[in-house]
């Protein structure tokens, strides 16, 4: 349930962002948001996979937790291509001033 208030309050703080700053500026601070996120999820799938601790888990949880870390790793996996695919639109976003692209804005209406 706590995932559910995260993604409607993510949701809620990207509408808000969205109407109160420059466009440029939020697509910046959300694709800086899945870039943190990606790295974490790609250094946990790396610690679970090469840190070789025991974890106290029941039976029936094996399949669950199993299943969680396969979807990390696709995610992960997902998130490297993803990143190698838009790399030049990555770029143009974190490389591109703000008063450039409101320049850009106005002579394109």
């Amino acid at each position: 349930m706590a995932e559910l208030y995260l993604i409607a309050a993510l949701f809620l703080i990207y509408l808000g962002t969205l109407f109160v700053n420059n466009k440029l500026l939020v697509q910046k601070v959300w694709i800086s948001a899945f870039i943190i996120a990606f790295a974490l999820t790609a250094l946990s799938v790396i610690l679970l996979k090469f840190s070789g601790e025991d974890v106290m888990l029941a039976a029936n949880e094996f399949n669950w937790y199993y299943f969680l870390y396969w979807f990390s790793a696709l995610s992960t996996a997902l998130g490297i291509i993803n990143l190698w695919i838009y790399r030049r639109a990555l770029w143009h976003i974190y490389h591109t001033s703000e008063a450039k692209n409101d320049k850009n804005e106005n002579t394109s209406l």
